[in-house]
Protein backbone atom coordinates (compact mmCIF):
# COMPACT_ATOMS: atom_id res chain seq x y z
CA UNK A 1 0.00 0.00 0.00
CA UNK A 2 3.14 2.39 0.98
CA UNK A 3 4.44 1.94 -2.25
CA UNK A 4 1.09 2.50 -4.30
CA UNK A 5 0.89 5.80 -1.93
CA UNK A 6 4.54 6.91 -3.14
CA UNK A 7 3.25 5.81 -6.80
CA UNK A 8 0.67 8.73 -6.46
CA UNK A 9 2.07 11.40 -4.49
CA UNK A 10 6.03 11.52 -5.62
CA UNK A 11 4.38 12.47 -9.15
CA UNK A 12 2.14 15.05 -7.67
CA UNK A 13 4.54 16.46 -5.56
CA UNK A 14 6.78 16.95 -8.64
CA UNK A 15 4.46 18.54 -10.95
CA UNK A 16 3.46 21.29 -8.30
CA UNK A 17 6.94 22.22 -7.59
CA UNK A 18 8.07 21.68 -12.11
CA UNK A 19 4.52 23.49 -12.61
CA UNK A 20 4.97 26.42 -10.12
CA UNK A 21 8.76 26.62 -11.25
CA UNK A 22 8.58 26.71 -14.79
CA UNK A 23 5.30 29.49 -14.70
CA UNK A 24 7.77 31.92 -12.66
CA UNK A 25 10.53 31.19 -14.59
CA UNK A 26 8.54 31.98 -17.79
CA UNK A 27 7.00 34.58 -15.80
CA UNK A 28 9.84 36.49 -15.01
CA UNK A 29 11.43 35.99 -18.79
CA UNK A 30 8.40 37.81 -20.61
CA UNK A 31 7.78 40.11 -18.28
CA UNK A 32 11.70 41.11 -16.26
CA UNK A 33 13.32 40.94 -19.23
CA UNK A 34 16.12 43.81 -20.08
CA UNK A 35 18.65 44.23 -22.63
CA UNK A 36 21.71 46.35 -20.56
CA UNK A 37 25.14 47.04 -22.59
CA UNK A 38 28.58 46.69 -21.43
CA UNK A 39 30.84 48.69 -23.75
CA UNK A 40 29.56 46.63 -27.23
CA UNK A 41 28.28 43.67 -25.65
CA UNK A 42 24.70 43.05 -25.52
CA UNK A 43 23.57 41.15 -21.97
CA UNK A 44 20.39 39.94 -21.19
CA UNK A 45 19.32 40.47 -17.83
CA UNK A 46 16.01 39.84 -15.58
CA UNK A 47 15.04 42.11 -12.98
CA UNK A 48 14.39 40.69 -9.75
CA UNK A 49 12.98 42.02 -6.65
CA UNK A 50 14.70 41.77 -3.56
CA UNK A 51 11.30 40.36 -1.71
CA UNK A 52 11.59 37.72 -4.77
CA UNK A 53 15.08 37.05 -3.85
CA UNK A 54 14.55 36.60 -0.45
CA UNK A 55 11.06 34.93 -0.20
CA UNK A 56 10.55 33.25 -3.69
CA UNK A 57 14.05 32.27 -4.41
CA UNK A 58 16.29 31.46 -1.29
CA UNK A 59 19.35 32.75 0.15
CA UNK A 60 21.44 31.62 -2.66
CA UNK A 61 19.92 33.63 -5.50
CA UNK A 62 20.71 36.72 -3.34
CA UNK A 63 24.33 36.16 -4.02
CA UNK A 64 23.76 36.38 -7.55
CA UNK A 65 21.83 39.14 -8.00
CA UNK A 66 23.46 42.98 -8.80
CA UNK A 67 22.64 45.15 -5.93
CA UNK A 68 22.92 48.66 -7.77
CA UNK A 69 20.36 47.30 -10.38
CA UNK A 70 18.75 44.56 -8.71
CA UNK A 71 18.94 42.32 -12.21
CA UNK A 72 20.69 39.13 -12.50
CA UNK A 73 22.15 37.83 -15.48
CA UNK A 74 19.61 35.70 -18.06
CA UNK A 75 22.55 32.76 -18.37
CA UNK A 76 22.46 32.92 -14.27
CA UNK A 77 18.78 33.02 -14.20
CA UNK A 78 18.72 29.62 -15.95
CA UNK A 79 21.45 27.89 -14.27
CA UNK A 80 19.84 28.41 -11.04
CA UNK A 81 16.38 27.08 -13.20
CA UNK A 82 17.79 23.91 -13.60
CA UNK A 83 19.39 23.78 -10.49
CA UNK A 84 16.00 24.24 -8.73
CA UNK A 85 14.43 21.26 -11.20
CA UNK A 86 17.28 19.05 -9.94
CA UNK A 87 16.61 19.37 -6.51
CA UNK A 88 12.97 18.48 -7.38
CA UNK A 89 14.31 15.23 -8.65
CA UNK A 90 16.08 15.02 -5.94
CA UNK A 91 12.99 15.95 -3.27
CA UNK A 92 11.01 13.68 -5.16
CA UNK A 93 13.12 10.45 -4.90
CA UNK A 94 14.07 10.68 -1.55
CA UNK A 95 10.08 11.31 -0.51
CA UNK A 96 9.98 7.94 -2.64
CA UNK A 97 12.37 6.68 -0.61
CA UNK A 98 11.15 7.61 2.63
CA UNK A 99 7.53 6.66 2.25
CA UNK A 100 8.84 2.82 1.46
CA UNK A 101 11.22 3.03 3.92
CA UNK A 102 8.59 3.84 6.56
CA UNK A 103 6.17 1.70 5.03
CA UNK A 104 8.95 -1.02 5.81
CA UNK A 105 10.04 -0.46 9.62
CA UNK A 106 6.14 0.04 10.43
CA UNK A 107 4.48 -2.83 8.92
Amino acid sequence: MAVALAWILCPIIFGTCFLSQTIYFLYKIFKSRNTDYSGDVAISTIHISEGEAKCCMGWAWTSCIDRTTNRMTLKVFIIWYLVALCLDILLTVAFYFIITHYHNYSV
